[in-house]
């Protein structure tokens, strides 16, 4: 089954004067781990957000085409109901945050999907772990590197076991090691059956660990490999 499959999409968001996404077809099987890339304004972000049905619920536009993320069509199905398969860390990180500790902000998930108070431990354990932070576990967000600040946000994301993980500039203003971190732990996610979408402008780092790279040109696909 693909994760993701496009058929001839177009959004033009509200008072803008060209489409974002324009005739838009392309496929993303399950358990992939896709590169995003393309100069700004391409389409990336869009797309990203189209796939976790921010687009056109909450980011209103027009609307043409048919997005279907594990056979859900997205304009039918509530994002409240995509967030339980589809994770989304956005470009600012800083900007997802609502708690003051780390271990609050993963609880803040948990607690607005209704998880059973059992599942919590379990849940909380293996987000951090997989992130490689166990030891951030009660550190306060504010004091924590950028490196381990995404690395909490992919954290809080995987807390709610979604099966697609999309990510918009996750490296972005962080330093090189910091950047290989960031793409070592989705590399070890996806290895753990995670499919991944990633929209970098790193196109070093997409081609030494992205197994497929799409190359967006005009909101649609111009290259992909």
């Amino acid at each position: 089954m693909n994760a993701v499959d496009f058929q001839h999409v177009t959004f033009r968001y509200e008072h803008a004067s060209r489409d974002a996404l324009h005739d838009l077809t392309l496929a993303i099987p399950e358990g992939a781990f896709v590169g995003l890339t393309g100069s700004g304004g391409t389409g990336k972000s869009t797309l990203l957000y189209a796939i976790a049905g921010a687009v056109p619920h909450y980011l209103r536009g027009d609307f043409y085409g048919a997005c279907r993320v594990f056979g859900h069509d997205t304009v039918d199905t509530p994002p409240v109901e995509l967030a339980r398969t589809v994770g989304l860390v956005m470009q600012d990180t800083e900007s997802q945050f609502v708690a003051v500790e780390v271990e609050d902000e993963l609880r803040f998930g948990l607690d607005n999907f209704g998880v059973p108070a059992e599942e919590y431990e379990p849940r909380l354990y293996f987000a951090l772990e997989a992130c490689g932070i166990v030891p951030l576990r009660n550190r306060i967000l504010r004091e924590l590197s950028g490196g381990q600040k995404r690395k909490v946000a992919i954290a809080s994301i995987l807390a709610l076991r979604p099966k697609l993980l999309l990510l918009d500039e996750p490296t972005g203003e962080l330093d090189p090691p910091s950047k290989r971190q960031v793409f070592e732990t989705l590399k070890a996610l996806n290895g753990q059956g995670y499919t991944i979408v990633v929209a970098e402008k790193n196109t070093k780092l997409l081609t030494e660990y992205c197994e497929k790279i799409i190359r967006l040109e005009d909101g649609h696909c111009a290259q992909e490999n």
